[in-house]
């Protein structure tokens, strides 16, 4: 029997398993909401040559189901879609076949490519866009910044972005902090298990690097000022916890690190309804089993159940929905 190759890409699927992609999709927030694309498109707007004729590539970074292909593909001339996992690909491929006019889906290709490794799919400076969503914890850093400063052209546009736990919304009526512990356990008990199982030092660090950063609320991103300007960072509801599972979940020791610099613009909007969702217990159930495509329904213990039990008791009930609020960070980087 071979040996499993050790790897710190945790976050993949090995076969096409079409509907964890549809639940996940279900389960996270919708990026179309609050006009979150046209903001990101008007600092790229801002840094470009009006009088420019070249034709605009785009790539979109860790694809996954292709859902930011697809915008994409309604502002720039050609999207190259590209992730690490096979299966994604496969996927986003179906997905955008059957959901975009042919028009659209025409511009798009879909490459296999690690996100350190984008500067392959095209020459250098050829891209007028680089968009990087949900994807950034993954990644080593400094590896990333080199092959996406490679493939940007002067002037080009460097779009990363992240949303973190979902947290429950303070309002009248029910104990929102009792309901949020309750989940927090749930989360450490799903994650424990697949952090601290017995692994090989690349799936070790993989997931210490991962941590590290959503932690940090991505402020441990170093851009430097030789190769990026104009960076900006905005954050929506920083005073909430950022990485999906607490340092209970974890054998070893997490670090929150800073690397802002003194000229980066930090926007800091505290707003529970950015990207809001009004969930019920399932709904919970489902973006938790959606965390991961490692989880599996041998994950749920009785004690998870238990947990689960008495989360939709303090909500009041299985049916009852109460508001959901998202800590959400972009980063803004247009190329020296």
């Amino acid at each position: 029997m071979g040996t499993k190759k050790d790897t710190s890409n945790f976050f993949t699927t090995e076969i096409e398993r079409s509907q964890y992609w549809e639940d996940y999709l279900t389960a996270r927030p919708d990026y179309t909401q609050d006009d979150f694309y046209a903001r990101v498109l008007e600092y790229h707007r801002s840094h470009q040559d009006k009088s420019s004729t070249d034709r605009t590539i785009a790539h979109d970074v860790g694809t996954g189901p292709g859902q930011v292909a697809a915008v994409l593909s309604g502002h720039f001339d050609s999207i190259v879609a590209s992730d690490l996992n096979e299966s994604h690909l496969a996927i986003a491929q179906k997905r955008l076949a059957s959901s975009l006019d042919s028009a659209a889906l025409a511009k798009i290709t879909f490459e296999r490519l690690a996100a350190e490794e984008v500067h392959a799919a095209g020459p250098s400076g050829s891209a007028a866009f680089v968009a990087v969503g949900e994807t950034m914890p993954l990644l080593d850093h400094a590896k990333a910044f080199k092959s996406w400063a490679t493939l940007l052209r002067p002037g080009g546009t460097l779009a990363i972005w992240f949303y973190g736990r979902p947290h429950f919304t303070a309002a009248q009526g029910y104990d929102a902090a009792a309901c949020q512990q309750i989940y927090d356990r749930l989360a450490d008990a799903m994650f424990t298990k697949h952090i601290q199982k017995e692994a090989g030092p690349a799936y070790k660090a993989g997931w210490k690097r991962a941590t590290d950063c959503m932690s940090s609320f991505l402020d441990n991103v170093d851009l430097d000022p030789e190769q990026w300007k104009d960076v900006q960072r905005w954050k929506w509801n920083s005073g909430l916890e950022m990485s999906f599972y607490g340092p209970g979940a974890c054998d070893f020791d997490v670090e929150v690190v800073s690397r802002i610099r003194g000229e980066e613009q930090v926007e800091l909007v505290n707003d529970p309804g950015f990207w809001s969702k009004s969930w019920a217990v399932q709904d919970w159930m489902l973006f938790l089993k959606m965390n991961l495509p490692a989880f599996r329904q041998e994950d749920v213990t009785s004690d998870i159940e238990d947990l689960w039990a008495e989360l939709g008791k303090q909500m009041g009930g299985p049916d009852v929905r109460h508001g959901v609020s998202w800590p959400v960070v972009v980063i803004l980087a247009s190329k020296a």
